[in-house]
């Protein structure tokens, strides 16, 4: 093999250790280097997983054929900074929100396969939403290569690169929207009496369960729920109660919001 490893990962916070776990899946521990910062959080995990310890981010770049930045958008440029001796035949994959491939070829100043991905948080318990983009220097097989680890942990699409901000506002920030919507749901039954934790479960249950039933059922969503309003009833009086207050509404606003947000974090 040209490289010593075949995966070098950077940055092993919570969205960077669960893709590690998801690596291992696929790859022999010993194809895979890591690095952080924090020296004692970077030898806990080489020590549990039984992978590599890079010396520092230049010994990784140098030895590993793919390289995942799982780093916050604030701080790639000082990563990216280290790959002067970076080779056209490597690969860049960044999970960071509002980085475009554009910025993180003008960086390093090489023709170079270069991945853009955006997870979700529900990868962390292997439940997640990724959307990949690519630019034209990465081949199908390398391509496949990634896709295949963040399966490991998460649905996946191939998108565009110009449609990466909607991806991060929709299903990035996503998670977010719907953790308010359970918290609302929860308070609604304790307002009419149920107890606290298990009104929670039972709205955390029903949220988990709905989209299972869109994704299982490949059904439209307004079909799913005309099954559930029968006519004259519970469901239809709420769904009217809904409608009122722009739920809707607010959703797809909270959407376009966080979709703005995401382009107006590039140069």
């Amino acid at each position: 093999m040209e490289f010593e490893n075949l995966l070098g990962i950077i940055g092993i916070g919570k969205m960077g250790s669960t893709l590690l776990k998801a690596a291992l899946k696929t790859i022999d521990n010993q194809q895979i280097i890591i690095y952080d910062i924090d020296e004692k959080k970077r030898q806990e995990i080489s020590d549990q997983y039984n992978v590599k310890e890079a010396k520092n981010n230049v010994n990784l770049i140098t030895t590993s054929k793919y390289i995942l930045c799982a780093v916050l958008p604030q701080v790639i440029d000082d990563i990216l900074d280290q790959f002067m001796n970076i080779r056209n035949n490597q690969i860049i994959i960044s999970i960071a929100a509002g980085v475009s491939m554009k910025h993180i070829m003008k960086k390093i100043n090489k023709e170079i396969g270069i991945i853009r991905v955006m997870p979700n948080t529900p990868a962390l318990i292997e439940e997640g939403a990724t959307a990949i983009s690519h630019n034209k220097y990465v081949n199908q097989k390398d391509l496949d290569f990634i896709k295949n680890v963040f399966r490991e942990v998460s649905l996946v699409v191939e998108l565009d690169e110009k449609l990466m901000d909607a991806v991060t506002g929709l299903s990035g920030s996503g998670p977010a929207y719907v953790f308010m919507i359970i918290e609302a749901l929860a308070d609604g039954g304790v307002k009419m009496g149920l107890p606290r934790d298990i009104s929670i479960k039972l709205a955390a249950k029903t949220v988990l369960g709905a989209a299972k039933m869109v994704l299982e059922t490949n059904e439209h969503p307004a079909l799913l729920k005309d099954k559930v309003a029968s006519p004259g009833g519970t469901t239809i009086t709420a769904l009217h109660q809904l409608e009122l207050s722009r739920l809707r509404s607010s959703l797809i606003s909270a959407v376009e919001a966080a979709t703005l947000k995401s382009k107006s974090m590039k140069e």
